[in-house]
């Protein structure tokens, strides 16, 4: 890969970050802002670094070529990527928590009806009382068991 040859070098790793952030601006349809990086600032950025001396046998425009084509293609793997957690959470993980909230929500109801108190009644309550506990506990740490500092 041609970026490990100019890992060190800020001048690349700056031009590669702003070509990725072009194509991700152009990925997610903000056009007007990917121009303006392709027109205005990577050009001048190119020139920065087309000046410094290379490595022999190291052709600029060949490496410049690779770049491009490696960031574009890491820009879409990372879109795919994306909508595919993005199909996973829609599909199987929002459902499921509906699910248990609204399985919550029935058992508060419920506890509610057998206690006598109506809905309305339930959250007037609720709304006076102090903030709910959280579900999960944490064990709080015994003081005798607490690492101690010491001064040297």
């Amino acid at each position: 890969m041609m970026n490990r040859a100019f890992a060190n070098d800020p001048l690349w790793i700056s031009l590669v970050e702003r070509f990725r952030e072009a194509c991700v601006l152009r990925r997610n349809g903000r056009h007007a802002e990917s121009e303006h990086l392709l027109q205005n600032e990577l050009p001048q950025q190119i020139t920065a670094w087309s000046k410094q001396p290379l490595p022999a046998g190291v052709d600029r425009r060949s490496a410049l070529e690779t770049m491009f084509q490696e960031e574009q293609r890491r820009v879409e793997e990372a879109f795919f990527v994306q909508k595919l957690v993005a199909t996973q959470i829609e599909e199987q993980i929002l459902p499921k928590l509906c699910f248990m909230i609204a399985e919550e929500i029935r058992d508060v109801v419920r506890a509610e009806a057998r206690a006598g108190r109506s809905l309305g009644e339930n959250l007037a309550r609720r709304m006076t009382q102090s903030p709910a506990r959280p579900r999960v506990q944490f064990d709080e740490p015994a003081l005798d068991t607490e690492p101690h500092l010491q001064a040297a």
